[in-house]
């Protein structure tokens, strides 16, 4: 083991709605994905986890358990549980690029979850009211070498999605059904967050609910300024690693970093 004492793990602690496996589940896997458990390595023993944290063997075998489903350890009668060596499925920025703009790829995939009218989010109509009351919500979940990796939800302004069909937004995703349309896109705001997995974003995704996201936001506007969608694309971190290339810079004696040259996940349509 990389890692000298099982204190280097981390901590527990009570937190509202977050329950004790789901923790000890994300400091296991932390110290996975960091090497801080090496592949071959054994975790640290049922009782050495339950002893150092304070929980019962259940939440330890729950934890582990979450770990051996997801293939990342195994686990042996008698002789504990091992980190795997992961598949390789870390997706490099020029496949990533492929993945979110190609749905016939060799590799990728794209499954349409949801087109359904519903009225427009809370927050999205604070962004901007002329979006209107109602939209038209499209879901679907992309995948890369049969790992799913992104969960996609767009709304269309009512007003347009009279434009829309089911077996075009089969093919192609929201934009490019609208440009097909007649209706051009032309700039868009976007922030990047964090989130936690509602049960329908943890199904497709494969992953526990409540776990952490990468989720980008994204307001699109056409010529006129009007908008025209509006994106959130949720990543797994695991699968979908944020990395960009970056330069120091020395301005008026001071450092600092330069702009990217490739942006850590290419912008998804």
């Amino acid at each position: 083991m990389k890692y000298k004492t099982i204190d280097e793990l981390g901590e527990i602690r009570k937190r509202p709605g977050v329950a004790y496996y789901h923790q000890l589940y994300t400091l296991l896997s932390a110290a996975l994905n960091d090497g801080l458990i090496a592949p071959g390595d054994a975790l640290p023993s049922e009782s050495e986890l339950m002893k150092r944290f304070g929980v019962s063997r259940n939440t330890v075998r729950r934890a582990v358990g979450q770990l051996e489903q997801e293939k990342r350890v195994v686990c042996r009668r008698g002789s504990g549980s091992f980190a795997r060596s992961l598949p390789q499925t870390e997706i490099s920025p020029a496949e990533i690029s492929e993945v979110l703009h190609d749905f016939e790829g060799e590799h990728c995939s794209s499954r349409l979850l949801r087109v359904q009218s519903t009225t427009t989010p809370a927050f999205i109509r604070r962004k901007d009211p002329a979006f209107g009351e109602k939209s038209l919500l499209v879901q679907r979940c992309r995948s890369f070498k049969d790992e799913p990796f992104m969960f996609s939800t767009s709304y269309v302004p009512d007003s347009l999605a009279a434009r829309l069909t089911r077996r075009n937004l089969t093919r192609h995703v929201v934009l490019s059904a609208l440009d097909a349309a007649g209706i051009r896109p032309s700039s868009a705001e976007e922030t990047t967050t964090a989130v936690t997995a509602d049960a329908f974003t943890a199904r497709h995704l494969g992953v526990e609910l409540a776990s952490a996201l990468v989720c980008i936001h994204r307001l699109v506007r056409d010529e006129a300024d009007r908008p025209i969608e509006h994106q959130s694309h949720t990543f797994r971190p695991d699968r979908s690693p944020l990395r960009a290339r970056v330069a120091i810079e020395r301005s008026g004696g001071a450092l600092r970093w330069s702009q990217a040259e490739f942006p850590a996940i290419p912008a998804a349509l």
